[in-house]
């Protein structure tokens, strides 16, 4: 399978016609409500649009309101690295705890524990680096494929 192949692919919270290009224009595209599959009993903590698609890397914006919280996870096939859009949330990395402000960046690496909860409604665009590569299959894997951007 080629790059161009892979990208192709469906991938949730897209926009069908954002897959594969080289220019995305997200400015127009709507949020969609998320749940990863390590929040299942949660209301859709994220409302979740993708930015960009590679075999190795994630790009989304993700709005979560006032009061959310997430479950304390970690992820075992990718690196994140975020950046505070808006708002303030309380950002728990491995055994610390950090207010993440509006325009501050952080990152969880593969393998490590963290939590977020929102402070205030808050924006975050986060990078999902796949060493490994097969970043859209686990991508889907991870949010539910079955939500996809139509």
């Amino acid at each position: 399978m080629t790059d161009a192949d892979f990208i192709a692919n469906a991938i949730a919270f897209m926009h069908p016609d954002d897959r594969g290009q080289l220019f995305v224009p997200s400015s127009t595209r709507e949020s969609m409500p998320l749940v990863p599959n390590y929040s299942l009993n949660e209301d859709g903590v994220d409302s979740v649009k993708v930015l960009m698609a590679t075999p190795h890397l994630i790009v989304f914006e993700a709005f979560r309101p006032k009061g959310a919280v997430d479950r304390t996870h970690m992820h075992v096939d990718h690196h994140s690295v975020a950046y505070q859009k808006m708002g303030r949330v309380r950002m728990m990395i491995d055994s610390e705890t950090y207010i993440v402000e509006t325009g501050d960046t952080y990152r969880h690496p593969m393998g490590v524990k963290h939590q977020h909860e929102a402070l205030q409604d808050s924006i975050r665009i986060e990078f999902k680096s796949y060493p490994a590569g097969n970043a859209i299959e686990s991508w889907n894997a991870l949010v539910g494929g079955a939500h996809k951007a139509e």
